[in-house]
């Protein structure tokens, strides 16, 4: 429903566009398709070259052998990864859906704070994954390692 106060169309300074519920359901299903296929997307493209993948998540841990325990583990282990991946790098995406979906419905001054935001949350949740590759993985991986190797022998499963 458009909304204009006077109907005076040459000094038009506010129109509301409203839109009936079902059309709100439409492109909120049309946003959650559009996120599902670029999460597919990336996740294919990401089991293309997994092995490379694999090496750079198992640089934390040098010095460990890993084995299999079925015959489809790694296969199993390589799509969770893929699909890790994809879920990973298309998640900006679908925040960015989301935003979209919701930006007609906020106000100006709530509009320029979503930016701000949006990149500080970008930069956290990076320096979060690189502290915890960097940091906390090799640390926790250290004391495991260390906490048996007197008793028994470490054989990890890559899963």
């Amino acid at each position: 429903m458009v909304t204009n106060s006077d109907f005076n169309f040459t000094n038009n300074k506010t129109v509301t566009l409203e839109l009936p519920f079902s059309e709100h359901i439409e492109e909120l299903r049309q946003r959650i398709f559009h996120t599902f296929w670029i999460i597919l997307l990336l996740t294919f493209i990401a089991f293309l070259d997994v092995k490379l993948l694999v090496k750079i998540l198992e640089l934390p841990v040098s010095n460990v052998k890993f084995f299999q325990t079925s015959p489809g583990e790694y296969f199993i282990s390589t799509v969770k990864i893929s699909f890790y991946t994809g879920l990973l790098f298309g998640s900006p995406f679908a925040i960015g859906q989301i935003i979209l979906f919701l930006l007609p419905g906020l106000t100006k001054k709530e509009t320029k704070i979503i930016l701000p935001l949006l990149l500080s949350s970008l930069c956290l949740f990076s320096l979060g994954l690189a502290f915890s590759y960097y940091v906390l993985i090799p640390a926790a991986l250290n004391f495991f390692l260390n906490y048996s190797d007197e008793v028994i022998e470490p054989l990890w499963s890559f899963d």
